[in-house]
């Protein structure tokens, strides 16, 4: 069996596809998301910094990210960063009860976790119990807090 190709014969590789139409069509809109539009030149900027902060903090391809996010930007980012970096995306729904997710957290091998501040506490309260995933990889995506790196964006 071949693998899957585009019209002009050539391999399709979801990893390159974001920076080919980031530079062949950079001001085309790639993403619109509630009052937030981006271009494919804005939007590989920010994989692209998402993704070299994530491996400056030494995960590697085969890595684990737990997502704990609504619906949002950084839930988008995130897959094109895996896509271009070999990380394993898990995301995991804000809805799910703290035994569930502590559960989901240490059954997934996650190595590192991104959040939004409302989740703060049930993760604050957490993270003893997972010590498989190191204090400077809890991260939120909307500010700062005590014992939080901040958005890696």
């Amino acid at each position: 069996m071949m693998p899957p190709h585009d019209g002009d014969g050539f391999r399709m590789n979801l990893a390159a596809l974001l920076s080919r139409h980031a530079r062949y069509r950079p001001e085309h809109l790639a993403v619109v998301f509630e009052d937030q539009r981006l271009t494919f030149r804005q939007l590989d900027t920010r994989v692209n910094r998402l993704a070299n902060a994530l491996l400056a903090m030494g995960l590697v391809k085969g890595d684990k990210i737990a997502t704990i996010l609504p619906n949002c930007l950084e839930q988008l980012d995130m897959y094109w960063v895996a896509a271009k970096t070999g990380l394993v995306v898990v995301p995991m729904s804000p809805l799910l009860q703290e035994a569930g997710l502590r559960s989901l957290l240490d059954n997934s091998d996650s190595r590192l976790v991104i959040s939004t501040r409302a989740f703060a506490d049930t993760l604050e309260r957490l993270r003893p119990e997972l010590p498989v995933i190191r204090a400077d990889r809890w991260v939120l995506t909307d500010g700062a807090r005590p014992g939080f790196q901040r958005s890696l964006q």
